[in-house]
This record gives structure tokens, C-alpha cells and sequence, in this order.
């Protein structure tokens, strides 16, 4: 009896076993992993308001006022850039609630079915939103820009606040996503771009160039980096790099003639964020008389990179960010910023959208202060352009199906999606190794930016 007993037990609990195992249908490797930090970046959102030294960017404690406009972003008719990053942001924000630790990841696990047949990890995602809705316009307001300006500032009562570059970097994020759209573009640029900051190694060139060490420009056409964004197509590829050499290492623009414009300075933008790699206190009693043979010298030839700030861009991890990869070239921002692109043409392919514009385009190449200055891996996308009939449809019928590209694009990132379907511009599915920034037990590349 007592082994009639024990047998009907083992039989239970065999019974009990198989159905548990085939009613969960999720196929999930379950693995311990870290809370992924993601900050949402919707470009924009405030206005180009005049004059610049009340509404502007950039604030320059040299001068105490603001080199720059605020750029409120790309507008053609009632489409406006600010407002569609933001709708599009919101709507990534919703998705990747369902991976947060009290998500329903099951629910990600329906939309991730789109995409692959093959078993799918948990993992935890934490988002963050870089700004908030954007300014109405008629809203009157004593700082109108002050939720949405890129760099730090100095408010109304006198006391220096963040901006948004400054609060990403209080999260020490793993992963930012750019949200932008451009108002129109060369036939050569036309599709979805990546925003890529070069890496030092060519922008360190150009400093010898200039400084005489090397004595053509072969360095430039031959690396994978000449492709540069130009400002203005009536002067060269080689002038725009030039241009932001200068002003990447001295903070001023040049002249035609490839001089330094001391007329023309952009401010020391590594000193304008609060990180770990700005100058110590003191810094600008000794910047605003411009020393030869410093970090603050304002003739190129006695320029020496000497701080923090290009310590850090010497570094293997910017190295790791803005050079090589799975791309080839642009670090592992570039590959970030396509598989998101891949993943998004993917779901819209999907979905039966054709058009000659529904293409992975070459990246906008310069020096971004996003992608500068921040330690997180920085995806940077403009999704298209305003003026173009394609990227309003988009818009108009769409944007979910942007958003969901998106948010899948993220979760692949930090764990791999092998699609199953291959359209063009297939994405790679390959999960990026966060282990190369590791510095030791208790801290990596992103949590030592401030």
C-alpha cells in the first residue's frame, strides 16, 4: 500500500510538472541582469525667441551671456519638429514600461513575436525622459526655454540650473535615444540618418594638420570619417572639418582662409555641463586670458589637449562609442543608432510600406554636443524629413509603428533579437557587449560621468 502511495505521489507531481511546462508558452532564458537605464531625448521643444541673450543656449561664464540661439528644431507648415519627437517618445515610453521591473513583460513578448521565433530573454529596462511636452506657444512663461535648453544656465534668480545634457547625465543612462527630423536633405542623405560625433583619433589629425606635424590631407579623404556634414555645400567637406577641428579643440570657428576667427568663439562646451571632465574651479580666471601652450589657447598652433576632458577622449571607452564596431566605423553610437533605424525600416516593411525614401542613409558626421558629451551610448536618429511627402505620411499614419521599431530596437540592444523575416536594411540582432565598460567591481564607463 505504502508503494501504491508513493508511486500515485510521483505520478501527481509528473502530471503537475507537465503542465506547468506547457502552459508557459513564453520561451524565455531567464537570467539575472542588471536595470538598463534609457533616457528618452525628444528633440527641442522650446522656442527661437529673441533676443538670444535672454532666450539663447550655450551660456558662456566667460561672457556671461548666450553664444548661441535656441534652436526650436525644423517646421514646414503646421509639422513641427518639436511636437513629433515628443509624441514619438511618449509612445517608446509606454513599450518599454512593459519591461520595468513591474511591467508585463508577457504583453513585450506579443510584439516581439513580430519580429522572431527564436527564445527571447527577460531583461529590465528603467526610462527616463530627457524634457516634457514642448512650449505652447502663447503660453507666457518668465523662462520659456528653460525645461528644454541643451546646456547649463543662469535662471532668473541668479543661480546656475541644469540643462538637458547636465540631467541625462545625473542618470549616468546606459542607452540615449536622440528623437529627431530634419526639414530636408541632398538625395544623397534622404531616408533615416545617424548623428555621429568622430572619434578623436581624426579629430586629433586634424590638430597635427594644423599644427604642421602632417602635411596633407590624404588622412582625411581615406579615413571612413570624410564623408563630414557641411553647413554650407558652397565650401568643402575638408573646410567644415576643419572648421569644427578648431573648434572641437580651441572652441572658436575659421576663416575662410583656415584661420582662427577669435571673433567667432562657441565656448568651451566640455565646462558649459555638469560631469566628471570639466575643468576645476577656477578654469575661467585662467581661460579668459587664453594662455599659449593650454587647453585654452586661442591660436591653434599653440593649442596643447591637456584636461580631463581629452583624457577622457582618448580614452578606449570613447574609442569603444565613436570608432569601429559591427558598422566598422562610429562605435558602437553608429551601430545603436542603424539597428534602431533597421528595426523601424523592418516594422514598416512589414507592414507593406514601400517608398524610396524607406532606406538606412548614410550619418550626419561632426562634433554633436549630444553625442560629445555624454558616457552613455548615444543613438541619435533623424527619422526624416519635413518637407518630404514620405516622412508626413509617416507622421500622419504611423508614428506607432515607428515606436514600436524603436522600443524593439532598445530591448535588442541589451539582448539580442535574431528576426525572422529578411527585408532590407535586416537588422543585425546582435546585443552590444556592456562588459568592455566595466572599470572594476563596483563601476563602469557610465556611472563615473558625474
Amino acid at each position: 500500500m505504502a508503494n501504491v502511495d508513493c508511486l500515485q505521489k510521483i505520478v501527481v507531481f509528473l502530471v503537475v510538472i507537465t503542465i506547468t511546462i506547457f502552459s508557459f508558452k513564453i520561451p524565455i532564458t531567464r537570467l539575472e541582469f542588471p536595470l538598463y537605464r534609457v533616457v528618452l531625448d525628444p528633440g527641442h521643444g522650446g522656442k527661437a525667441t529673441i533676443p538670444k541673450d535672454e532666450y539663447g543656449d550655450r551660456f558662456d561664464v566667460l561672457s556671461m551671456k548666450y553664444l548661441d540661439v535656441y534652436r526650436e528644431g525644423a517646421s514646414y507648415k503646421d509639422y513641427h519638429e518639436h511636437i513629433y519627437t515628443y509624441e514619438i517618445a511618449k509612445r517608446v515610453d509606454a513599450l518599454l514600461q512593459l519591461l520595468s521591473p513591474n511591467g508585463n513583460f508577457e504583453k513585450f513578448y506579443t510584439i516581439l513575436q513580430k519580429y522572431t521565433d527564436k527564445p527571447v530573454k527577460r531583461i529590465y529596462i528603467q526610462t527616463f525622459m530627457s524634457r516634457g511636452p514642448s512650449l505652447n506657444s502663447h503660453l507666457i512663461h518668465k523662462e520659456p526655454n528653460a525645461p528644454y535648453r541643451l546646456f547649463d544656465f543662469i535662471s532668473n534668480d541668479g543661480t546656475l540650473k541644469e540643462g538637458r545634457i547636465s540631467y541625462i547625465n545625473s542618470i549616468k543612462p546606459h542607452l540615449v535615444v536622440s528623437i529627431h527630423f530634419a526639414l530636408n536633405s541632398s538625395p544623397y542623405f534622404r531616408g533615416m540618418n545617424a548623428v555621429i560625433a568622430a572619434p578623436y583619433s581624426i579629430l586629433y589629425k586634424g590638430l597635427q594638420y594644423f599644427q604642421g606635424t602632417l602635411t596633407d590631407r590624404s588622412f582625411f579623404y581615406h579615413s571612413k570619417y570624410a564623408d563630414w556634414f557641411t553647413e554650407d555645400e558652397r565650401k568643402s567637406g575638408f573646410f567644415w572639418y576643419s572648421n569644427d577641428v578648431v573648434m572641437y579643440f580651441t572652441g572658436y570657428r575659421i576663416k575662410n582662409d583656415y584661420s582662427i576667427n577669435t571673433d567667432a568663439f562657441r565656448g568651451y562646451r566640455y565646462n558649459m555641463v555638469q560631469w566628471a571632465f570639466s575643468d576645476p574651479p577656477g578654469w575661467a580666471h585662467i581661460a579668459k586670458h587664453h594662455p599659449p601652450k593650454t587647453p585654452y589657447a586661442n591660436n591653434i598652433q599653440q593649442f596643447i589637449p591637456q584636461n580631463a576632458f581629452f583624457t577622457r577622449e582618448q580614452s578606449k571607452y570613447e574609442q569603444y562609442r565613436r570608432d569601429g564596431g559591427f558598422e566598422g566605423y562610429g562605435g558602437d553610437n553608429l551601430y545603436a543608432s542603424n539597428e534602431i533605424i533597421r528595426f523601424v525600416l523592418y516594422n514598416l516593411y512589414s507592414k507593406g510600406i514601400r517608398h524610396k525614401d524607406q532606406r538606412l542613409a548614410p550619418p550626419y558626421i561632426s562634433i554633436w554636443s549630444v553625442p560629445l558629451h555624454i558616457n552613455a551610448i548615444n543613438a541619435f536618429i533623424e527619422f526624416g524629413y519635413l518637407a518630404r511627402p514620405y516622412t508626413r505620411t509617416i507622421i500622419n499614419n504611423h508614428l506607432d509603428d515607428v515606436a514600436e521599431g524603436i522600443a524593439v530596437g532598445i530591448y535588442s540592444l541589451f539582448a539580442g533579437v535574431e528576426v525572422t523575416k529578411k527585408y532590407p536594411y535586416t537588422p543585425n540582432g546582435k546585443k552590444i557587449d556592456l562588459e568592455k565598460y566595466k572599470i572594476d567591481n563596483d563601476n563602469d564607463y557610465f556611472t563615473i560621468v558625474r
